[in-house]
């Protein structure tokens, strides 16, 4: 891996490595009718001095750090990139690039689906039917009508509406209609607990934890003082070419339309409440928060259970992104400014094997499969969100709500589809594994209808010195919606535009 280039901030796509925290997004997919007109969409949001439509959002720093009144950023399927520069230029990306690069990205979400877990309700086939679907006529079955995405934050839902309505101004007219059609949205606005906007549903406290990403900006001293972060950040860095594609990384080769862009699972993923709260009440012997902090590996309000076991600790102050307090942990020896409980969890006795933030990001635990840095070749930058509203005991079926983003890193093979299969849907990613059920699937996923494993129906956790096995576990999240993205740079968007791609170096 290497860390000899910094980013080009003013060509790398903002979300990559930035979260904005705007509060009201709407996330856009979008089909091509005419590729002239598409070409022109694409031209007119790659230039950043265009003062009648809008533009992609690169990483630079916002003037005087004042957020601007939207932020905008693009990604296209493998069928929207060949439409857009044509099956010789895509056939010269793959040969010029590692397989493990640019080939599952080719292959498509559809046809991966049974590697990630997306089986029985959560097949393709079942995509796509939340409500945010728009044309009478149903998607392809192999997703060839899918070629944009296109994500809008903003700062108020009025601002939603009028630079969505501004972007698909934009959108060039032929004599048969527009070039390129919305085909599917899904609007995403906070959920508030106690005052609080930083929560998802299952009730937890959200936006504590991303990748400390090496030689950018934002994790320079002074601008994490200007933006009043502390500095206490025991958290690994990780190589900037995990996130930025790079043609000098040292672990894959990349063709150089694809530099300083990156790629990402979009996902859309119902989450069943309903199942959720009736797991988490249903063994008397064990409080629903303290079931709901096992299966997560944090408390409801995001205090680590390596840190303190049995309650959330409120001397570790208010939860954000901005307090290190809640990520300064390690699994098999603290980090150094871990606070509280100071003694290893090796054994999973505080913090289950099986917890879905101890299987997403194992840190220093060096026993689980593939983990020998710190997790940091398998690190996903997540720009997810919630949508639906806060569940309701007494609310008619039907309703929908869940998570729905983008899950960010410049090689699927190595970290989104890595996670999903080997530490998330698998059992036994870890030797030693001491748990009765050798940790089953991520409980907060919780194991597919047709899974016939009696071991995955179980959620295994260490409780008084003893192992407490409760039984019953279902599938709680859904797939209802899934695209793989290349998230261009700039320079590379311009070329898409123009149907070209650069010379190979």
């Amino acid at each position: 891996m290497s860390n000899s280039n910094q980013a080009e901030m003013n060509d790398v796509q903002g979300l990559i490595l930035k979260g904005y925290n705007f509060p009201h997004i709407r996330y856009i997919i979008l089909s091509i009718k005419d590729v002239n007109g598409a070409k022109k969409l694409c031209a007119g949001l790659a230039s950043q001095n265009n003062p009648k439509g809008l533009h992609i959002t690169t990483a630079e720093p916002w003037k005087n750090m004042i957020k601007p009144n939207y932020c905008l950023n693009i990604g296209f399927t493998y069928w929207g990139l060949e439409k857009l520069i044509g099956a010789a230029n895509c056939n010269e990306i793959s040969d010029d690039s590692s397989a493990e690069v640019f080939a599952s990205f080719k292959k498509g979400a559809i046809a991966d689906a049974p590697e990630m877990g997306d089986t029985d309700e959560s097949a393709p086939a079942n995509w796509w039917k939340n409500g945010g679907w728009i044309p009478k006529q149903k998607p392809e079955p192999d997703g060839s009508d899918l070629h944009i995405q296109l994500t809008l934050f903003t700062l108020t839902p009025e601002n939603r509406e009028k630079y969505y309505a501004d972007l698909l101004q934009m959108i060039p007219k032929t004599t048969s209609g527009a070039a390129v059609i919305p085909v599917y949205y899904q609007d995403s606005d906070p959920i508030t607990v106690d005052g609080n906007s930083d929560y998802v549903h299952f009730g937890y406290r959200d936006s504590l934890s991303q990748p400390r990403i090496d030689d950018i900006i934002w994790n320079k001293p002074k601008l994490k003082k200007l933006m009043g972060i502390s500095s206490i950040d025991d958290r690994p860095k990780v190589p900037l070419d995990r996130f930025v594609i790079s043609s000098d990384a040292d672990d894959y080769n990349a063709h150089p339309l694809l530099v300083n862009g990156s790629f990402a699972a979009f996902r859309l993923l119902y989450q069943d409440e309903a199942k959720f709260n009736k797991f988490i009440h249903s063994d008397p012997k064990t409080s629903p928060e303290l079931m709901a902090a096992k299966m997560c590996g944090r408390w409801r309000d995001g205090t680590p259970l390596v840190v303190s076991p049995d309650k959330e600790d409120k001397t570790l102050g208010e939860p954000s992104s901005k307090n290190f307090n809640f990520t300064n942990f390690n699994y098999l020896a603290p980090s150094p400014n871990q606070q509280g409980d100071q003694s290893s969890d090796e054994d999973g006795l505080k913090c289950p094997y099986a917890a879905h933030i101890r299987r997403a990001n194992p840190r220093d635990d060096f026993n689980v499969t593939g983990n020998s840095n710190n997790a940091e070749t398998h690190r996903i930058v997540r720009r997810a969100s919630p949508y639906g509203p806060v569940y309701d005991p007494n609310e008619k079926a039907g309703i929908q709500r869940g998570l729905v983003g983008l899950f960010i890193g410049a090689v699927l093979d190595f970290q989104f589809r890595f996670v999903t299969k080997l530490w998330l849907e698998m059992g036994g990613f870890r030797n030693p594994d001491d748990s009765p059920n050798y940790s089953g699937v991520d409980p907060l996923f919780g194991p597919q209808v047709s899974d016939a494993n009696p071991y995955d129906s179980i959620f295994a956790f260490n409780k008084n010195d003893t192992y407490n096995e409760v039984p019953g576990l279902t599938r709680f999240i859904r797939t209802d919606g899934s695209l793989y993205l290349f998230l261009p740079g700039i320079t590379g968007l311009k070329y898409i535009a123009e149907g070209k791609i650069p010379p190979s170096s």
